[in-house]
């Protein structure tokens, strides 16, 4: 920062402005800049000529409103559609909400225009005491920059507020409705250096930027609502919102559409335009699972508007019925969705080893920590109609076949077939199968032979045909044939007793 550059002391605005018209001239832009609405402080209208001055001379379109032009609805207008918004100005807020010492600040808090406010109410707006309540027509993720505005970063004047971490929640929160990311400073030349930063010097996002500070770094954040609110160790620069934020490229942004920012402004402001609309149509996941393995699930995610989205989270639960409760299993991530388009989804999750063998269905949620501003918040998720068995893991091998046979009335040839099956659920480790003969009428099993198996897959069987040649020959009618799986218990199993089948021997 340049060294000559000094703290201005924020002037609190009262609520009995002197009320200005003006016309909006018709321009192309899509950066908005408003500057000394008020037309009493000039550090203000310094800073925000100067950042439009270094905008246009990179080549973007950018909406200037300075002083007496900027009235309230030249202001809304201008937010139509922006890819970012820089302001300039007083922080308004309602008589009687704050002491001017210190004390307790109250919301609302408000832009000023040069005739009127832009009250923050909630996570929405409301220009003037009487208008209806809508939410910035603002794009998801855009900066909006507030610049020596008294409450934006918890001072007002010479005095921080006694709640700033409540007070800056507040302010943030109207365009954070609209899922704006919400940077305040009240160092004069704050606002251009962070533009200069961005569009000159190559910055990535605010966390870089914030990382480049030579002034004071914005270290530490407070919950408030669930939301962090960061502040500087000063409290004279605050920030709420996504740290990989940033500042829109050239190429990024759009043409400023004042015909369509005027049917807006006259017509029902209550949705945003640029806000999408993400639910979740089809969920399909396999009969069955076996409890700490993985399964896939196929879903889609659609957005039903003509906005686009920003990046969220899809979680993936399991639920016992519509009413239990939600058993998380994983998530997938999807940068955006386009206006009226639909992502399809193959995610691969990890059933937890904990759960109860039982009957489940999937529940597939888009945008489960709402972090993608929406028309409609309802409608974001979907539970699957086909449910999915879970089993416990095990392994489980029997013999299903065995049967011998020998050339001729006797000989020294055995050709056995057997059959294997691992009648668990998962795999088994490599094992032995062992082969014996039995003379009838004589309880000694005669060893004579094994194969070597590599393991085998939950449900899987395999049938194997061997040839063994015995030490002396044998009358086929006077033995039996016997063939016993894991012979050196190699593989845990859930019952080790039935891994044993024999059979007679036939001559051919």
């Amino acid at each position: 920062m340049d060294i000559k550059r000094i703290f201005k002391i924020l002037l609190v605005t009262a609520v009995s402005l002197t009320f200005i018209c003006s016309i909006l001239p018709y321009s192309e832009a899509h950066i908005l800049i408003i500057g000394d609405s008020t037309n009493d402080i000039p550090s203000t209208y310094t800073e925000a000529k100067s950042i439009a001055t270094l905008l246009k001379s990179k080549g973007y379109s950018v909406l200037e409103l300075y002083k007496g032009n900027a009235t309230t609805k030249n202001i809304l207008k201008g937010m139509y559609g922006a890819d970012a918004i820089i302001y300039a100005g007083h922080g308004g807020y309602q008589s009687g909400n704050y002491n001017l010492k210190g004390g307790s600040a109250t919301p609302p808090f408000a832009l000023v225009g040069s005739n009127n406010f832009i009250w923050g109410i909630g996570n929405r707006m409301r220009e003037g005491w009487d208008g209806k309540l809508f939410t910035a027509p603002v794009k998801n993720s855009i900066p909006v920059i507030l610049l020596e505005s008294c409450f934006s970063t918890g001072w007002v004047d010479n005095y921080q507020v006694s709640n700033p971490t409540s007070t800056i929640y507040n302010f943030a929160n109207m365009f954070r409705g609209s899922g704006a990311n919400y940077y305040t400073s009240a160092w004069t030349g704050e606002g251009l250096d962070l533009v200069k930063s961005f569009i000159s010097e190559g910055t990535k996002n605010f966390a870089e930027y914030n990382s480049k500070n030579e002034y004071e770094k914005i270290v530490k954040s407070t919950s408030y609502n669930s939301t962090k609110v960061w502040r500087n160790s000063g409290g004279y620069s605050a920030f709420v919102g996504n740290w990989l934020g940033t500042f829109p490229t050239l190429q990024q942004t759009t043409k400023y559409n004042a015909n369509a920012a005027e049917l807006w402004y006259n017509s029902d402001r209550s949705k945003n335009p640029y806000q999408s609309d993400l639910t979740v149509s089809e969920v399909i996941n396999p009969k069955n699972g076996i409890k700490g393995h993985k399964i896939n699930v196929l879903s889609t995610i659609k957005n039903l508007v003509n906005a686009t989205s920003s990046s969220f989270y899809v979680n993936f639960y399991l639920k016992k019925n519509s009413t239990s409760k939600n058993i998380y299993i994983g998530q997938s991530f999807i940068t955006s969705i386009g206006s009226l388009s639909t992502k399809h989804l193959n995610t691969t999750l990890t059933l937890p080893t904990s759960i109860a063998t039982a009957n489940y269905n999937i529940l597939v949620y888009a945008d489960p920590y709402k972090t993608n501003p929406e028309t409609n918040k309802n409608n974001n998720y979907k539970l699957g109609s086909t449910r999915i068995t879970i089993h416990s893991a095990y392994r489980d091998l029997v013999v299903t076949g065995i049967s011998a046979k020998i050339n001729g009335y006797s000989g020294n040839k055995l050709y056995v077939t057997n059959t294997i099956k691992n009648i668990g659920t998962i795999s088994t480790s490599s094992f032995w199968v062992h082969y014996y003969l039995k003379k009838k009428g004589n309880a000694q099993n005669k060893y004579i032979g094994q194969h070597y198996f590599n393991g085998l897959g939950g449900g899987k069987s395999k049938t194997l045909n061997s040839t063994i040649k015995l030490s002396s020959s044998i009358v086929a009618k006077n033995y039996y044939i016997s063939a016993y799986a894991d012979a050196h218990k190699t593989v845990s199993e859930s019952n080790g007793n039935n891994n044993y089948k024999f059979s007679t021997i036939k001559s051919v």
